[in-house]
C-alpha cells in the first residue's frame, strides 16, 4: 500500500493518494518544461522553476507569495509582479482559494502543452504508473534526487561525470538544498551561452553551489533591479 503522504525534492507535505515516485516524475517534467520557456527577467524564471519543482500530479501547486519571496530573496511586490507576467505570458492560470477562514494562497496551474504530460496506465494498487522516459541502464547508473538535480542544471553535458559527483556531493549538503541552489543558479544564467557555463561535474567538484548559496541575495537581487 502506498502512503497517503510523501516529500518531493523541496515540496510541502502533499495530502494526496499519489506515489512518491510518480510526483518526482511530474516534478521533472515541469522543471525541464519550464527550462525551455522565455521570461522578461531572471526572477520570473527563477520563480517558475519554484512553481514547477513544487508541481502535484496535476502540475499544479499553491506555495504562499511570501514564501516564494523568501526561496528568491525578493519582496512580496516583486514576486507579484513575476507572478502576473507569468500569467500575460500565458505560462500560468492562478485559480484562488477560499478557506472556512477567508482567502488563502492561490493555486497555480502550469500552462504545460498535453503532449508532456505522461501516459498513465492503470496499477494493480488502484494508482497510476507513467510510462518512464529513462532506460534500465539509466536506472542503475542515475537516482532520482540526480535525475531531478540533471533536469535544472542549465548544462547538459557529461551525464556520467556529473552524477559521480552528484554523489560526493550530497555528502556534504542536502539534495534540497542542492536542488534549490542550482534552480536559482539556472535562472541567473537563463540567457547565458552554454560554452560559458561550467561542466556540471566541474560545477559540483570546485563546490560552486556554496558561493551560490553565499551570495544568493546579492545576485538575485542585482539581476532583478
Amino acid at each position: 500500500m502506498y502512503p497517503q503522504t510523501c516529500i518531493v525534492a523541496n515540496k510541502t507535505r502533499l495530502q494526496l493518494k499519489t506515489p512518491c515516485h510518480i510526483l518526482l516524475s511530474m516534478s521533472i517534467q515541469a522543471l525541464n518544461w519550464a527550462i525551455k520557456q522565455k521570461t522578461d527577467t531572471p526572477t520570473t524564471k527563477l520563480v517558475l522553476f519554484i512553481l514547477a519543482n513544487y508541481c502535484d500530479e496535476r502540475f499544479s501547486c499553491y506555495p504562499s507569495e511570501a514564501k516564494l519571496a523568501e526561496i528568491c530573496g525578493v519582496s512580496d511586490r516583486q514576486i507579484r509582479r513575476c507572478l502576473k507576467g507569468l500569467e500575460l505570458a500565458g505560462l500560468l492560470r492562478s485559480e484562488p482559494r477560499i478557506s472556512p477562514k477567508g482567502q488563502i494562497s492561490n493555486r497555480y496551474h502550469l500552462s504545460m502543452d498535453t503532449h508532456v504530460h505522461p501516459r498513465m496506465d492503470t496499477h494493480v494498487h488502484g494508482g497510476v504508473t507513467p510510462t518512464s522516459t529513462y532506460t534500465k541502464e539509466d536506472t542503475k547508473i542515475y537516482t532520482k534526487d540526480f535525475e531531478a538535480w540533471w533536469s535544472v542544471y542549465p548544462r547538459k553535458a557529461g551525464k556520467y561525470q556529473a552524477s559521480r559527483a552528484y554523489k560526493k556531493s550530497v555528502r556534504e549538503i542536502s539534495p534540497k538544498k542542492l536542488l534549490e541552489i542550482t534552480i536559482r543558479f539556472a535562472a541567473i544564467n537563463n540567457k547565458t551561452e552554454n560554452r560559458f557555463i561550467p561542466h556540471a561535474a566541474t560545477w559540483l567538484n570546485g563546490k560552486r553551489y556554496l558561493d551560490e548559496d553565499m551570495n544568493k541575495e546579492m545576485t538575485i537581487n542585482n539581476l532583478a533591479g
